[in-house]
């Protein structure tokens, strides 16, 4: 008789050095944050400069915006208990449907109760079937990786940023009738951008659709905030634009704006969209009213992008590789995954903490850390954090 195995003795994910990290206590993973994340936070007691938040904008702990979730939660309740297409939608719900159509200038908008599901329906609702392709970048966020997955659809993938291997795929596949090329405005693992001027000369050339993850970019690129799409101008030949509520709005949640065909045609075919938990209204709430926010106070721009150079600046004085970042999204490149955890871990011991990002989030051996500024910080602990920084690169001949 053949014994079966148990879960854990199947796995076998060639990450091995992980479980062997946690063994030895020097797992960088899941620390417990004990404050509000701003420019410090508390880590065990101990106060860190936090050189890794999504809160770019530093909307967080806005007063403002606590209240406004606050009231939601008095009048709506914790949650609606349901799924959108029911008894999960509130006003609130189709307002901020609303918000977010007006501030991408498209005819409607789709929220999701993540920014990782917005992907996740879009793509596998639009672009579904084996008689569709979806064109997509090489480095391009998981949440795209696993809707092209989902979809069913052929898929052919592109250099990160090669457009004229773009071209190469669209010359070859024009008898293929549904296409879909996919990218980011920014690179969430690298901080540069698409070059969406010529993705979408490509895509208007060829007849293709276009959607843009301006997760990491919305609220902050762009003459309005609007991301890389209104950056490089060419928003009208964006026919999907997603972003995240957890960056820049400081909350929970995503959208997908377009046009209002195809928002139909995402609320009914897209399982993400249909068979998940509406956003609780008090989260709704926070949104709305981080969008006045955002647009009332640009000087929280400013200060993010000030920030940003002077990080930047300061590693690359040092003899850092910032992988060409141009973003607040400011990788170091270390290659080893074992010495990225190690120096993750002796960062957090000095008072830094810093994302690493290590296979699957990254490619094998091509590891990092991953800072990611906002305007949270100050000049002082930026300068803190680079000494740090400075100090241990030299002890593993990073630098």
């Amino acid at each position: 008789m053949i014994k079966s195995k148990g879960i854990s003795d199947m796995i076998n994910d060639g990450t091995g050095y992980i479980l062997e990290g946690k063994e030895r206590g020097d797992y960088v993973f899941e620390p417990p944050f004990e404050a509000p994340q701003k420019g410090t936070s508390v880590i065990k007691g101990n106060e860190v400069v936090m050189l890794t938040s999504n809160n770019y904008l530093d909307l967080s702990t806005h007063p403002e915006i606590i209240e406004a979730e606050k009231k939601a939660l008095e009048k709506y309740g914790t949650g609606t208990c349901g799924a959108r297409l029911h008894n999960g939608t509130t006003i609130l719900h189709t307002q901020l449907e609303e918000r977010c159509a007006e501030f991408f200038q498209t005819e409607a908008a789709v929220i999701t109760s993540a920014g990782y599901l917005a992907n996740l329906a879009a793509i596998s609702a639009v672009a579904a079937g084996d008689e569709a392709m979806i064109i997509t970048d090489q480095l391009n966020h998981m949440s795209i990786v696993d809707g092209n997955a989902l979809s069913g659809a052929k898929i052919r993938i592109f250099s990160h940023n090669d457009v004229n291997k773009l071209r190469y795929i669209l010359e070859r596949n024009q008898d293929c009738l549904k296409k879909l090329i996919v990218v980011e405005g920014v690179y969430s693992m690298e901080g540069d951008l698409a070059p969406l001027d010529k993705v979408a000369e490509l895509a208007e050339e060829f007849g293709v659709s276009i959607l843009v993850d301006e997760a990491h970019s919305m609220g902050f690129i762009g003459k309005n905030g609007r991301g890389a799409a209104e950056l490089f101008g060419v928003e009208d030949k964006i026919h999907m634009r997603m972003t995240t509520f957890s960056k820049s709005l400081a909350n929970v949640g995503g959208c997908i704006a377009t046009d209002k065909k195809t928002a139909l045609y995402i609320k009914h075919h897209a399982h993400p969209y249909i068979f998940n938990a509406s956003m609780p209204p008090a989260i709704v709430a926070g949104v709305l009213k981080a969008f006045d926010v955002m647009e009332k106070e640009q000087y929280r721009v400013e200060k993010l992008w000030e920030n940003t150079i002077r990080f930047r600046s300061g590693l690359i004085e040092m003899g850092f590789d910032t992988m060409g970042s141009t973003s607040p999204i400011v990788p170091i490149y270390i290659g080893d995954d074992q010495k990225n955890m190690s120096v993750t871990k002796e960062l957090l011991h000095e008072g830094v903490y810093i994302a690493t990002a290590i296979f699957p989030a990254v490619p094998q051996n091509e590891s990092r850390l991953r800072a990611t500024i906002t305007a949270s910080l100050n000049e002082q602990q930026i300068d803190y954090a680079l000494g740090k920084i400075e100090k241990i690169g030299k002890k593993y001949n990073i630098i």
